[in-house]
């Protein structure tokens, strides 16, 4: 199982660390709350919020993300009412999985063109009238490797049209779609596969879950959200702990 140092190194060679200044004493800064909200890849006990929570200092760091959800589902089922309460300073935003027109989704799904790029507008009016920051994080990508390990960029869609959105409304974004899946290619399939758990397959097989994280991985994938949110908003970085949280 990959290291957090060896997590580091690699995001050093991609360029992806060192970029954001954090002071001495994180705890200094004035407390401030920061909401997760989005689908099962944002959770504590599928996705990376708690190694993401894990790396915050200062912060009440709330995780109101829901496994299985999609732009239109959250506000369906309520959970955007409560995301607003109590009420944080900043909050990430992070959809698509679900929102992708399939036969498994049903009703979860949107259409790219339209609903939901809409829906993504319409929660960043609402939580900016609400006194709310938004940041817009690209859905990260899931594990799907070819034979020349590369992964299979299956949102490319939903990534352009979030990030469309960020431009047009001017909302702070991270791409982790990308930087999730330089790191997994950097990583090589085998250990990329080791930060998820692993499920049932075809035959009494057990095969690797290729979307969710396990423990080790909510860490490492956490501290690469919360590195990304200090370069995206330089004004968070004071949150953010100097040495990466461990398991």
């Amino acid at each position: 199982m990959p290291s957090l140092l060896r997590f580091t190194g690699i995001l050093a060679l991609l360029g992806l660390v060192g970029c954001a200044k954090l002071p001495a004493d994180p705890a200094a800064s004035p407390k401030i709350r920061i909401t997760l909200v989005g689908d099962s890849t944002q959770t504590e006990k599928q996705g990376y919020g708690t190694g993401f929570c894990a790396n915050l200092v200062n912060v009440d760091c709330v995780n109101r993300a829901k496994g299985g959800a999609s732009t239109k589902t959250y506000r369906r089922d309520g959970l955007w009412a409560t995301a607003q309460f109590p009420k944080p300073d900043w909050m990430l935003l992070q959809f698509g999985h679900n929102d992708v027109q399939s036969a498994s989704h049903g009703d979860r799904e949107t259409d790219l063109a339209t609903e939901y790029p809409a829906n993504l507008r319409r929660y960043i009016e609402e939580a900016r009238v609400a006194g709310i920051k938004p940041v817009l994080v690209t859905p990260i990508a899931r594990r799907y490797f070819q034979a020349d390990g590369k992964i299979v960029d299956d949102l490319p869609g939903h990534v352009s049209a979030m990030k469309k959105v960020a431009a047009e409304m001017n909302v702070p974004l991270i791409d982790l779609h990308e930087i999730s899946q330089r790191y997994f290619e950097q990583l090589g399939e085998i250990e990329a596969h080791k930060l998820g758990p692993t499920k049932a397959g075809p035959n009494g097989t057990t095969v690797p879950d290729k979307t969710h994280f396990n423990q080790q991985g909510s860490y490492v994938l956490g501290r690469m959200v919360v590195e990304a949110m200090g370069r995206t908003v330089p004004e968070l970085s004071p949150y953010i702990r100097p040495l990466a949280a461990k398991p």
